[in-house]
C-alpha cells in the first residue's frame, strides 16, 4: 500500500506518504492561508523523500473537512487532480473522526476543530458534526487540536483501514457543517436591501 495523504482544512499543511510500515511526513505548521501557494511544492518534496512518483501511488487521500471552507476547496480540487491524471482512488478522512481516534485526543472520543466566530464544529458522537458556541460545556472535555499536524497518526489509521477495507470514494464531497462567512455576508446584504 501506497497512499498520498494531503489535508488542507487548518492553517497546518499536511502532505505525507504513507507506506506499509513507513511515513514520509514533510508537513509544515501554521501555514495560514498560503496553502495553495505552497502545497504542490510539498508534495514533490515528499515525493522525492519517500524516492517515489505519482504513479506509484495505489490510492489517493485527502481530508475533507470540517475546516477552512478555501483550504477544503483546494486539497480536493488537488487530489482529483491527480487522480485525474493518473487514474486511482479516492480515500475520504474526516477531521473529527481524525482528531478522535488521534493519540492527541486520546480515549476521550470527541473531537472540536474551531470554526471561527466565536464556534467549534463538534462531534459528539452523533451521526452528523454540529456546531457549538466556544462557551458550551460540551467543547470542555472534547479534544481540540490547534491544526492538523496534530492528528496525523489518526488520518493515518483510518486511511489504512479503509484502504484494507478498499473503502473508495468516487466523489470526494467536502464536509461543510454552516454557510461560509461570505455566504452569510450575501445572504444579509440581499435581506437589508
Amino acid at each position: 500500500m501506497k497512499v498520498l495523504y494531503i489535508d488542507t482544512t487548518t492553517a497546518d499543511l499536511v502532505v505525507a506518504v504513507i507506506e506499509q510500515n513507513k511515513i514520509t511526513d514533510v508537513s509544515q505548521r501554521a501555514m495560514g492561508v498560503k496553502h495553495s501557494e505552497t502545497l504542490c511544492n510539498k508534495v514533490a518534496e515528499a515525493l522525492a523523500e519517500a524516492g517515489v512518483g505519482f504513479d506509484c501511488f495505489d490510492a489517493y487521500a485527502c481530508a475533507l473537512g470540517p475546516g477552512s471552507f478555501t483550504g477544503i476547496r483546494i486539497g480536493i480540487s488537488t487530489i482529483k487532480g491527480y487522480c485525474t491524471a493518473i487514474e486511482r482512488p479516492y480515500i475520504e478522512v474526516n477531521s473529527l473522526e481524525a482528531i478522535a481516534r488521534s493519540a492527541f485526543c486520546g480515549k476521550i472520543g470527541r473531537a472540536v476543530i474551531d470554526a471561527g466566530n466565536g464556534y467549534y464544529y463538534f462531534d459528539g458522537n452523533v451521526t452528523l458534526p454540529y456546531v457549538i458556541p466556544y462557551d458550551d460545556v460540551t467543547a470542555v472535555n472534547a479534544g481540540s487540536a490547534s491544526g492538523a499536524c496534530d492528528y496525523l497518526d489518526g488520518a493515518v489509521e483510518i486511511i489504512c483501514q479503509k484502504y484494507a477495507d478498499n473503502d473508495f470514494s468516487k466523489t470526494l464531497s467536502p464536509i461543510y457543517i454552516r454557510k461560509s462567512q461570505a455566504e452569510i455576508t450575501r445572504e444579509n446584504l440581499l435581506k437589508n436591501k
